[in-house]
């Protein structure tokens, strides 16, 4: 053979070698990329399938967002609906404010003009009360005076009683001693004397003192003999409260004289009276002195 054939053989030979060599890797190679092909597709379905969920979830995502966002902008309408009301509510505080402090304003004017009017009144109160207290001092001392006359009067009217009656003793007697006395002319054949009849015994002339008090001097005169003592005394007030009372023979307007020993100290009028005690008023108290429990209340000094 010639030195070509040979050359072309081993060309050949190499040339086959060479593309079996091929073949084989790509058969390997083939069976590798079909593998490969296949896992790819899986993971190209795998990130397909991903790829919609992931887009439904952003869609979901989206809706939910869209949501909050509707609710937040009504959450928000109603926020500055409520500010707007809000700032109307300080808008109408503010103005009542306003006219709140204008009327603490004219009440204090009012009240300084009515703490005037109260000073006045009271300016007032007490120069008619200092006038009250004169007619008063003067109503008692009135009262003490017609107290004294009438006590006066009630023992003028018990002497003249008592006078009447011994009036009436002695015409009785001169009546009897007339009569012994004609009795005795009688009988010595003198002449007879009428017996003086100046005042006959139950005739009106004999009771003068009944007609000159409406009320009974008997029941007045144990008025004027009554005692007790001093139980409670109210300064401030000027109220006395005595030990015996309507069962002694208290009666209401009496007048009692306060004693301690020997002294004088004020007169009681009696304006309230129980059985066991009676209730007066302090008049004429005399300077330096002041009514105590235990002191003597007399209706005669």
């Amino acid at each position: 053979m010639s030195t070509l054939t040979k050359v072309l053989i081993v060309l050949l030979t190499v040339f086959s070698l060479f593309l079996s060599g091929i073949v084989v890797t790509y058969v390997a190679n083939a069976e590798n990329y079909r593998k490969t092909a296949s896992d790819t597709d899986r993971r190209l379905k795998a990130a397909t399938e991903t790829q919609k969920n992931a887009v439904r979830i952003s869609d979901e995502k989206k809706a939910e967002v869209e949501a909050i966002k509707a609710d937040l902008g009504a959450k928000l309408a109603d926020r500055g609906t409520l500010i707007t009301k809000l700032q109307g509510d300080l808008d109408t505080a503010k103005r009542l404010n306003a006219e709140l402090q204008q009327k603490v304003a004219s009440m204090a004017d009012i009240m300084a003009n009515a703490s005037a009017a109260v000073k006045q009144q009271t300016t007032l109160h007490e120069a008619a009360q200092q006038k009250v207290n004169a007619l008063e001092a003067d109503r008692i001392n009135r009262e003490k005076e017609l107290a004294e006359t009438s006590q006066t009067l009630l023992e003028r009217v018990t002497i003249i009683a008592q006078l009447n009656d011994k009036v009436r003793q002695l015409t009785q007697e001169n009546q009897d001693l007339g009569t012994r006395l004609n009795q005795y002319l009688v009988k010595h054949g003198q002449m007879v004397v009428q017996p003086p009849t100046t005042v006959v015994s139950g005739t009106p002339a004999a009771r003068p003192a009944q007609s000159l008090s409406p009320f009974s001097p008997t029941r007045e005169t144990k008025l004027l003999a009554l005692n007790g003592r001093v139980t409670n005394v109210d300064l401030q007030n000027h109220w006395v409260e005595i030990s015996i009372g309507t069962a002694a023979g208290v009666r209401q307007d009496a007048i009692f004289h306060l004693v301690r020993g020997d002294q004088y100290v004020a007169d009681i009028q009696i304006v309230e009276v129980w059985p066991d005690r009676a209730v007066g008023v302090l008049s004429l108290v005399k300077t330096g002195m002041q009514p105590q429990t235990g002191d003597k209340v007399t209706t005669n000094l």
